[in-house]
């Protein structure tokens, strides 16, 4: 078993025991391996700082909450869906304005901006799905599992967004690479 899988099953087996030295020890553990990728995810997903701070909090309460139900084996994706589903909830209650962190970065030839202002041109599971893919680095198979999809949809899902991102980005080096004709040009 994988280091978080084995704090999930020992915050469980704390939870029932009571051993609340033994639950803080778990909780640790998991937020030490987890905590920046479930910011990441809520922030994908929100768009908002504070939004995927409290998402954290909440994700971490849900994990202690029902850490009796984990089956022992995707720690990773079950977290991660939390996160989705509490992040969605959050999206639910208003109208978001979606942003990557701005420590992400998709390629040296942009800069955070200009990276942010082309995954906002892709729709909420594109975006979605391109981060999980490129910044967290996850397979397809635990992508499609947070996301509530098949393999092939969450693959065809990133092939497009993927797709879609190098047309914008042509199109944008395009016009930046085309110098002005007429006024104020020395010749």
């Amino acid at each position: 078993m994988k280091n978080l899988d084995k704090a999930v099953v020992l915050l469980a087996q704390a939870d029932k025991a009571s051993a609340l030295d033994d639950k803080k020890d778990a909780l640790s553990t998991i937020y030490d391996l987890s905590a920046r990728l479930i910011f990441s995810t809520a922030y994908a997903v929100t768009g908002n700082y504070q939004d995927a701070e409290d998402v954290l909090q909440d994700t971490f309460l849900d994990i202690s909450k029902y850490a009796h139900r984990f089956t022992g084996k995707g720690a990773k994706t079950w977290i991660l869906t939390i996160t989705r589903h509490l992040a969605i909830n959050v999206l639910r209650k208003r109208r978001p304005t979606v942003e990557l962190d701005e420590t992400m970065k998709f390629s040296d030839d942009y800069s955070n901006l200009e990276v942010f202002d082309m995954l906002n041109r892709l729709d909420d599971d594109e975006r979605q799905i391109v981060t999980y893919r490129v910044y967290a680095k996850m397979p397809y198979k635990e992508i499609a599992a947070i996301m509530e999809m098949t393999v092939a949809n969450a693959q065809k899902k990133y092939q497009r967004a993927i797709l879609k991102l190098r047309e914008e980005y042509s199109h944008d080096k395009i016009k930046k690479s085309s110098k002005p004709i007429g006024l104020n040009t020395v010749t």
